[in-house]
């Protein structure tokens, strides 16, 4: 199965008309509505659940196991055949900047810790590392709307006037050493940090300094060291 091939097609599929996930709070048995804010932690669990209907899909086409990681756990999906076979299928989110002059601010992804299952197989992780075939990352950038910043409760009725936390959805699914960087993600932290562009061509074409995914391994494995 060609797993890219394979998850763009259902997505095209399930949605013809592009990504149509407005979705606008969440609702209660007893019919009211809480509003989504644009944070930026909700809206990457909103775009996991959003995702794993999509994953569950492509599970029962071809017959695929699947097994959804934890909290703090790498990945967000595990999905195989062969349990010595896994793939790691990995959301991640980040919102489009502009300068002051208008232009996009390049933009970038944090792609998991390298000082965890990269050199102790067991930690952080589902299963073990080497159990794992191929890394996926299925991402995402939006524009936040700045019209949700706050979380209020409404009546049901009154969803249909209700807005998205986010528009202008955009995505790529690409292996995460073709979009892997050589320096980390964020500040002082020990996230891998991927390549960083305005254009979201290049993680679709995954320009990635690596040119194979053990190069990427065998880089992240000794940084810092």
């Amino acid at each position: 199965m060609e797993i890219k091939k394979e998850l763009i097609r259902i997505i095209n599929d399930t949605y013809p008309e592009g990504l149509e996930w407005e979705l606008v709070g969440i609702v209660t048995k007893n019919q009211k509505v809480y509003t989504l804010s644009y944070d930026s932690k909700i809206l990457s669990g909103i775009f996991e659940i959003l995702c794993e209907p999509l994953i569950q899909k492509l599970c029962a086409e071809f017959d695929y196991q699947l097994v959804k990681g934890v909290q703090n756990q790498y990945p967000e999906f595990t999905i195989y055949k062969n349990p010595q076979r896994k793939i790691a299928i990995d959301v991640k989110t980040t919102y489009r900047q502009w300068s002051k002059n208008g232009e996009l601010k390049s933009y970038g992804f944090t792609l998991g810790s390298y000082r965890s299952y990269l050199r102790n197989p067991d930690k952080g992780i589902r299963f073990p590392y080497n159990e794992y075939e191929q890394h996926w990352i299925w991402g995402f950038i939006y524009t936040r709307n700045l019209n949700c910043k706050n979380i209020s409760i409404k009546p049901l009725i009154e969803s249909y006037n209700l807005e998205a936390p986010y528009k202008d959805i955009e995505y790529f699914i690409q292996e995460k050493w073709k979009i892997a960087g050589r320096t980390p993600g964020s500040g002082n932290t020990t996230n891998i940090g991927s390549i960083k562009s305005n254009n979201i061509n290049d993680f679709i074409e995954g320009k990635s300094p690596f040119t194979s995914q053990s190069d990427f391994e065998d880089y992240w494995k000794h940084y810092g060291k």
